[in-house]
């Protein structure tokens, strides 16, 4: 293959990409060009944003590398491979599913001119903590959070029951952003093992997953490989 042939474009959200995956594996620049055979001085202006069009043979090598996929890196999926190894099988094939539905959206969006999102709602009553065994799909318009938003919007999930109340409330939906990871005090949802948590990230010597509410004790993490996240919750739609 050429390697000066095949630009990809997506650059804004494969610089996030990278970078959160550095920041999970704690890797420097030059450990990432080390293990991908690529000069450093490319590859620091690649995770700066300095590159507008970098070679499918670049990011190829860096996805190699990071043990990712290269439609990972461009946010075309929410779908990490280091996160099989670590799922359940039940867990990882839901999100595949998930996965599928979305592109399923976005070709939907195209062809309708329209700005829908799939709506995740999990089995049974949600609460911090739950089962992630299965779940429905539904589809919401966020053409009213565009200006906001943009494209970042990831999906929504719906909230069945009262139980992350007063913070969120039965029948909200809680649209997820996949453009970063969560800074300091923001919320995210967070897979570990089979179980979802709604919390708010804490950085430190220990990555601290703490509770919406205050009526639960933090999660500690000590390896960040033990927990995928899935995404940070941007805002609410909530009925009137």
């Amino acid at each position: 293959m050429n390697q000066n042939s095949n630009k990809i474009t997506n650059k804004n959200i494969m610089v996030e990409n990278i970078n959160r995956l550095l920041y999970q594996k704690n890797w420097s620049i030059r450990q990432l060009a080390d293990e991908a055979e690529l000069p450093y001085e490319s590859v620091k202006k690649l995770v700066g944003g300095k590159v507008n069009n970098p070679t499918i043979y670049t990011i190829s090598k860096v996805c190699d590398a990071l043990n990712c996929s290269i439609d990972y890196i461009l946010g075309r999926s929410v779908i990490n491979t280091i996160d099989k190894k670590s799922l359940p099988p039940r867990v990882f094939n839901l999100l595949v599913e998930i996965a599928y539905f979305e592109s399923r959206i976005a070709d939907y969006n195209q062809s309708h001119k329209t700005d829908c999102v799939s709506v995740l709602t999990p089995t049974g009553i949600v609460q911090d903590g739950m089962v992630f065994d299965s779940i429905s799909t539904n589809i919401v318009n966020i053409s009213a959070y565009k200006k906001d938003f943009g494209d970042i919007v990831l999906c929504g999930i719906k909230i069945v029951g009262r139980n992350l109340s007063p913070t969120y409330f039965d029948n909200d939906i809680l649209l997820i952003g996949k453009d970063r990871f969560p800074e300091s005090g923001e919320t995210g949802i967070f897979l570990i093992g089979n179980k979802v948590y709604i919390r708010k990230y804490i950085p430190g010597i220990r990555l601290e997953l703490a509770p919406i509410n205050g009526d639960k004790n933090s999660l500690f993490i000590d390896n960040i490989d033990d927990v995928h996240y899935f995404g940070r919750v941007l805002t609410v739609v909530r009925d009137a």
